[in-house]
């Protein structure tokens, strides 16, 4: 794939022995091509946690909405097959992620650094390594599990390993992560790295997935003390969490930083409206579906944190300075009012464009990964599952308060959750409306029980085939990859949609 701009920085993606590794220098560089990998092709990125990652995650749940023809509507239908592109790039991405980390890892031990910054620089190296095995078994389940330096003529067709040995990989991952990482950096070292916080965020969400909820505490928890601490903060206004002005939101725990000069990408463009006076130029590629939006209640301010009824732009024709207005139609109305008029089909989200300093075609989007509120949410789902809803009443509604979203058991149109099977369904509606687009609804359908009943309900409403299984719950395997592998190609016939 080639980049649409003429930049050619100097890049730590592909690493010999040859061209690093010899000086702490090196290595330093070397983990910022680790951090790379999760966004890559700085200057125009687009791919992983820069945008393709939503397509695997969100796409393929009530959320995700696309107009555009091919492997996106593909991936909304539910009618995805294992040549779609998404699986082909992720599964690739993920991958780097994983290798470059192991190369750092393997070859940090010969060269001379002081044991303290030592052991910090291979805490983040196999922090960033468990996040992409934590993403890999979201979307995949079993995968092969490679934590040393392979050459790659030798390394295809490796075995796939069980989730629960990777889980158990991540959590040696992540412990040694917590031990060596601060809570905070000194300003001196930069901002955006893995801090202790990421990786109890991580290993608390890793216990989460196979429902053992009392690990899951341990970890959560830790987290809420950094809170206690101040380390962390729950931004009062929400949409501030996302402006282009607060990059480094106190409540944000981990997540991936642009430059528009430097690292720019095309997130902004991916995730921005159509043709909208105040985002220009942007593509909408990426639509959350109206069945979803609606879902919000009128009451919710995070209903209106999307761009609908508003008019375009561009001029409707030669004849004419004004734009069409672009409308939400009524639920069921299928005819525009007139020709000025034009119906969308979904809704662009602002927290991608929200409050932009730079207009520019590469921007400067904070893409936030792990962040306090989704902890907060995370507490609530372990406290219904250990002690019941009133235990977690306090937690969600922590959320929603902020949110200024009315809280349930104190508004008449929003009583308590009375058993945890309800509370599980307010957890399902609250994550969706507050992580909307950021990664997380596929997963959080699955681990709480909901993916077939939720997905299958939105292709019905769309008039679409309910086809949407349990074996569903893992993507197949990506189909260069299963051509080489016969595990893959044995798993993959039950995992397509049929």
């Amino acid at each position: 794939m080639n980049s649409c701009t003429k930049l050619d920085p100097k890049l730590y993606s592909d690493l010999t022995t040859k061209n690093a590794y010899s000086t702490e220098s090196d290595i330093n560089a070397a983990l910022t091509g680790v951090y790379t990998s999760l966004s890559p092709y700085p200057g125009d990125a687009y791919l992983y946690y820069a945008g393709y990652l939503v397509m695997i995650t969100d796409y393929a749940t009530d959320i995700g909405f696309s107009t555009a023809a091919g492997d996106p509507t593909r991936m909304s239908n539910f009618t995805y097959d294992d040549n779609n592109r998404y699986f082909k790039f992720n599964y690739q991405n993920m991958y780097q992620v994983i290798s470059n980390a192991n190369m750092l890892i393997d070859r940090i031990e010969s060269v001379t650094i002081p044991d303290d910054r030592k052991k910090k620089i291979i805490a983040q190296a196999r922090f960033l390594r468990s996040l992409s095995y934590m993403d890999l078994t979201d979307a995949w389940g079993p995968v092969p599990l490679i934590t040393t330096v392979k050459n790659p003529t030798e390394s295809y067709n490796e075995p796939l390993v069980a989730v629960e040995k990777i889980d158990a990989q991540i959590a040696e991952d992540c412990q040694y992560a917590i031990d060596n990482l601060p809570e905070k950096w000194s300003d001196e070292l930069g901002i955006g790295r893995a801090t202790k916080g990421a990786a109890l965020t991580l290993m608390g969400k890793m216990y989460m997935r196979s429902h053992n909820y009392e690990k899951a505490k341990t970890y959560i928890d830790q987290v809420l003390a950094l809170r206690d601490k101040g380390v962390y903060t729950l931004n009062p206004d929400f949409k501030k969490e996302w402006s282009d002005n607060n990059k480094m939101d106190m409540g944000l725990i981990f997540g991936i930083l642009h430059e528009p000069t430097l690292n720019g990408g095309e997130i902004t463009n991916h995730f921005g409206p159509t043709d909208n006076p105040k985002v220009p130029d942007r593509w909408q590629y990426y639509g959350v579906s109206l069945d979803f939006w609606r879902k919000y209640s009128d009451l919710d301010p995070r209903k209106k944190f999307f761009y609908y009824n508003y008019t375009g732009k561009a001029a409707r024709d030669k004849n004419t300075k004004y734009g069409f207005f672009y409308m939400l139609p009524a639920k069921g109305q299928t005819t525009p009012p007139s020709d000025t008029v034009k119906f969308l089909q979904n809704v662009a989200t602002k927290k991608y464009s929200y409050d932009m300093v730079n207009n520019s075609y590469l921007d400067g989007r904070t893409i936030q990964v792990l962040r306090l509120a989704d902890v907060i949410l995370c507490k609530a789902e372990i406290e219904n599952a250990l002690n019941g809803p009133a235990a977690a009443l306090p937690y969600i509604n922590e959320v929603r308060k902020r949110a200024g979203a009315p809280e349930y058991g104190k508004h008449p149109d929003f009583p308590s959750p009375a058993s945890k099977e309800a509370m599980i369904d307010a957890l399902v509606d609250e994550r969706g409306f507050e992580l909307v687009f950021e990664y997380k609804r596929r997963q959080d359908l699955i681990r709480l029980g909901r993916y077939e009943k939720v997905s299958n309900a939105y292709l019905k409403g769309r008039g679409l085939k309910e086809n949407v299984t349990e074996a569903m719950r893992y993507f197949p395997y990506p189909l260069e990859e299963a051509r080489l592998h016969q595990e893959m190609t044995t798993a993959n016939p039950s995992r397509l949609p049929k």
